[in-house]
């Protein structure tokens, strides 16, 4: 209390100064005030504007409950794995498996016997031994007596395994034995230099399994199944170039029907998406992918697997008890065979789990094509802990989740009880909060392009996440529903927000030969998109946007500083006072010593079409708080539409701990850095 007390005589002489120092200026005086870069003085009317609503804010923030810094950690992940057991004895005419650290190897077995349903009739798993550790790894049916196992050894040196099969008279699966020689990864790939991107470090951000950031950066793919591997190679070449770090994809168009068994003709398809899976990781990319089928198949797998059972299960939905049916006990099961299947084929790869299409909190419920299922008995809950189960690697899990209106990490729209502060109160808490599984938020957010941004939907997810990572997993898609403007600037505003990672999408990549609201005009309030723009685009197109770019010099710009270590100071005067007209994000580490500012108001025709603000707004910039009083800074100018720093320089923060920063270098939206000199 008596910090509170000093801390707050101290803002009050602050303010006493001020008004004294503004009551005796001149309006000619004010006129020709021009402050030299370092002077450290406070001298024009919008500095002094901009002091004095900054220290009323610090002054404020003294008493506030809730600090930015102040969030909920999360236990790293347990470790699933097992101490190594008993080396097994190998049957020395087995070649030994030669590979690299984090790179998928595959080990063929032939079964002897011939069985009617081999995805369903028998399973087989594969014990990895090495390291000091053990993995247990679902092997995979692939056609005839063929079995597979895919896996990645996350240390080098001698590995050792052995198979364990449910039909332990199989002698061409049961007991079988090697011995795998692994060497360090040798190229300069980050994601097997480092290991797979993991939450297990218990972070807001996505970190490799050494502990290195990941810095997520994805391309949107939802209809990877109707692109050919060529396309896929030409293009993820290119993304790669450009900076990405993410393929992000939904299963439509796939050439397998998974609604009622894996059968042979299911395998051709497969192997199709295995051959884009692996282009894919070769490039180095992570891929979050969305599995087995669009969410209609889910309802259509139910249908055929015995459907809801008289059982109910109970909670709150829209504020009101309720109560859901639950699934049949063969759904459930035909349920976990799928989800085994899907991590024995796509496991050993560095990816991410996207459960659905918008099944959090659930934009289909009511839809006449499932009128059953709702958020209490969602069945991806159910593949969730099927997949947390199978899967070796703990790679992240999330479920695609409806727009940030309609669905939060919290909210309030479905009578939750949790004692949190509610910010984006009309949203439905996310359906996944209480699922072991699920370890980070797939938030679907398109920020104002026009005005500033709604700082209650990225508070919910900074400070109600359960201090899980949080990502703008889909915003607006560039030359659908924006264009270079818009898609660059929901990059920043994401990373600035704390939503650590951005899915960039562009029309005809993000779905492709998806027609998709392609006969109307779109506008995002700064650029109209027409329908004969939308028609005419190809997936080359979308390689050259130059978002596509622009999205890339953000990445290099934050990882010039330490990204990770900002917070999101949202809309808190205390650190940062626009200036009118001026939309802005600013972000900076727990003792504010970097700074990082984003400015999208613009009035240059080259950010886009027409103005989101007046010409003042589109140089003017604001006042920075809750710097050292007096002290030396240095800043740097970043053009987001280059990619070029565009100037730099000192100046001294004044007595009170602010400083202007005068106009941008030009009426674009641009970046700042600021650190101590």
């Amino acid at each position: 209390m008596r910090s509170y007390l000093k801390n707050g005589v101290c803002l009050f002489l602050s303010f006493v100064l001020l008004f004294s120092a503004f009551g005796g200026m001149t309006a000619a005086a004010n006129a020709k005030a021009e402050k030299a870069a370092c002077s450290g003085q406070i001298l024009t009317f919008e500095e002094v504007r901009g002091a004095v609503v900054n220290l009323f804010y610090r002054f404020i923030d003294l008493f506030r409950k809730t600090k930015d810094a102040d969030l909920p950690k999360p236990a790293p992940l347990p470790d699933k794995t097992a101490p190594a057991g008993e080396i097994p004895v190998v049957d020395p005419s087995v070649p030994a498996v030669q590979t690299e650290t984090w790179r998928a190897f595959e080990i063929v077995f032939e079964s002897d016997k011939e069985y009617a349903d081999p995805f369903s009739d028998v399973t087989l798993d594969l014990v990895l031994i090495g390291g000091g550790r053990q993995y247990t790894i679902p092997c995979f049916w692939d056609g005839g007596s063929v079995w597979k196992a895919r896996a990645a050894c996350p240390s080098a040196g001698t590995w050792y395994y052995k198979t364990v099969c449910s039909d332990e008279s199989d002698a061409g699966l049961q007991g079988k034995t090697g011995v795998i020689e692994c060497a360090d990864y040798a190229g300069d790939l980050d994601v097997y230099r480092h290991g797979f991107p993991t939450t297990g470090a218990g972070e807001k951000y996505f970190t490799y399994a050494d502990g290195t950031p990941f810095f997520y950066l994805g391309d949107t793919h939802w209809s990877l199944g109707d692109e050919t591997a060529d396309m896929v190679r030409e293009i993820v070449a290119k993304r790669a170039s450009q900076g990405f770090t993410v393929w992000q994809s939904e299963p439509i168009g796939e050439k397998f029907e998974l609604t009622d068994g894996v059968s042979e003709a299911d395998l051709e398809g497969f192997r199709a998406y295995d051959e884009k899976f692996e282009i894919i990781a070769e490039a180095g990319l992570t891929h979050a992918n969305a599995e087995f089928f669009y969410p209609s198949g889910m309802q259509s797998l139910i249908e055929k697997h015995g459907g809801y059972v008289d059982t109910t299960v109970a909670g709150v939905l829209n504020g009101k008890k309720t109560t859901a049916r639950e699934l049949s006990d063969e759904a459930r099961s035909y349920l976990e065979a799928l989800s085994r299947y899907w991590v024995a084929r796509y496991g050993a790869y560095p990816v991410m789990w996207m459960l659905g299409q918008e099944v959090d909190n659930d934009f289909y419920w009511g839809d006449a094509s499932h009128p059953e299922w709702n958020a209490l008995n969602n069945p991806y809950k159910l593949v969730a802990e099927y997949i947390e189960t199978y899967d070796a690697y703990q790679h992240p899990l999330s479920a695609h989740q409806e727009y940030s209106g309609a669905t939060a990490a919290y909210g309030n729209g479905g009578g939750r009880a949790e004692k949190l502060t509610v910010y984006n109160g009309n949203a439905a808490p996310s359906a996944f909060r209480d699922v072991s599984a699920h370890t980070f938020y797939a938030a679907q957010w398109s920020p104002s392009k026009t005005g500033p941004y709604d700082a209650d939907v990225v508070k919910d997810y900074w400070y109600n996440s359960q201090g899980k990572p949080a990502i703008d997993y889909e915003g607006q898609y560039c030359y659908l529903w924006t264009k270079n403007f818009g898609a660059r600037m929901q990059g920043w505003t994401a990373y600035l927000n704390g939503l650590y990672g951005y899915g960039w999408g562009g029309h005809d990549t993000w779905s492709y030969l998806n027609t998709y609201d392609e006969n109307n005009d779109s506008d995002d309030g700064v650029d109209r998109i027409t329908a004969e723009e939308k028609q005419a685009a190809t997936w080359r197109d979308s390689l050259e946007y130059p978002s596509s770019y622009q999205v890339g010099y953000m990445r290099s710009f934050l990882e010039d500083g330490s990204w990770w270590e900002l917070i999101p100071r949202f809309d808190n005067k205390a650190y940062f006072v626009p200036a009118r007209d001026v939309y802005s994000v600013f972000a900076s580490n727990r003792d504010n010593s970097e700074i990082v500012l984003y400015f999208y108001s613009f009035t240059d025709p080259s950010a886009a079409e027409r103005a989101n603000t007046t010409q003042k707004g589109g140089i003017a910039t604001g006042t920075v708080g809750n710097l050292t009083p007096r002290a030396e800074y240095r800043y740097q100018w970043f053009d987001p539409i280059s990619g070029e720093y565009g100037g730099e320089g000192t100046f001294r923060a004044s007595a009170l701990g602010t400083y202007y920063l005068g106009e941008k270098p030009t009426d674009a939206d641009w970046a700042i850095r600021i650190t101590p000199a």
